[in-house]
């Protein structure tokens, strides 16, 4: 069985950003896809496919853990249309 959550990243401008995002989900156990669109105000909005449901707390740190050592926030915001 498959699991979807979907949500928004803040503060992706760019291909390195899609990149970062991408390889923290995907790094998550249980990850098998991730679909990253941009979307206007600087957010990414994400489809998160797996084979397990992974807990928000953990999306959210892998995420927040990509901003070190760079110029960006990256922070996910649930319960918004994505």
């Amino acid at each position: 069985m498959s699991y979807q959550q979907r949500f928004l990243v803040e503060d992706v401008t760019c291909e390195k950003c899609d990149a970062r995002v991408r390889s923290a989900l995907l790094s998550l156990p249980g990850a098998e896809q991730v679909e990253l669109t941009r979307v206007p105000r600087d957010r990414a909005a994400v489809v998160l496919t797996s084979s397990e449901v992974i807990p928000a707390a953990q999306i959210e740190s892998a995420i927040v853990q990509q901003s070190a050592g760079t110029d960006h926030h990256y922070q996910v915001v649930w319960n918004e249309q994505t």
